[in-house]
């Protein structure tokens, strides 16, 4: 029976690799939520203050807004906007009341996926994945 050589240090390589991605999700979500908040749009500074890092684990990294900033980001069509529970709506100040309403849409302000990537190049992976890999033996 033949023994592989090097399998021990191998196995050990694997798992650095797996543990490799924590630390450089959670620099990337960082790096965006930085990138991000200054590119967001502002009318009251909600979205800006609501956009931060959920979580990074062993698999990924999520930066979280919420959830108007996707409406903010792509802009809405035009559409109309019919009640679901009563007959009419009821909106403005001083109250008014439709049957229906029409939302002429607004134009896309496109932030998050531009800071995503500039995050991403402002933290390249494969010197990571490659340190994790030099460093497990």
């Amino acid at each position: 029976m033949a023994q592989l050589k090097g399998s021990r240090e191998l196995r050990a390589r694997l798992r650095a690799l797996k543990t490799a991605f924590k630390p450089i999700g959670r620099r990337w979500a960082d790096d965006m939520v930085q990138i991000a908040r200054p590119e967001a749009p502002v009318r009251t500074g909600h979205l800006r203050k609501s956009i931060r890092r959920r979580n990074a684990t062993m698999k990924k990294a999520t930066v979280y807004a919420d959830y108007w900033a996707f409406f903010v980001d792509a802009g809405p069509k035009p559409h109309e906007i019919k009640p679901k529970r009563k007959k009419v709506l009821m909106f403005g100040d001083p109250p008014r009341f439709a049957p229906r309403v029409s939302h002429p849409g607004y134009a896309a302000r496109p932030f998050i996926d531009s800071s995503a990537r500039k995050a991403l190049d402002r933290n390249p992976m494969a010197e990571e994945v490659i340190k994790a890999w030099n460093e497990a033996v």
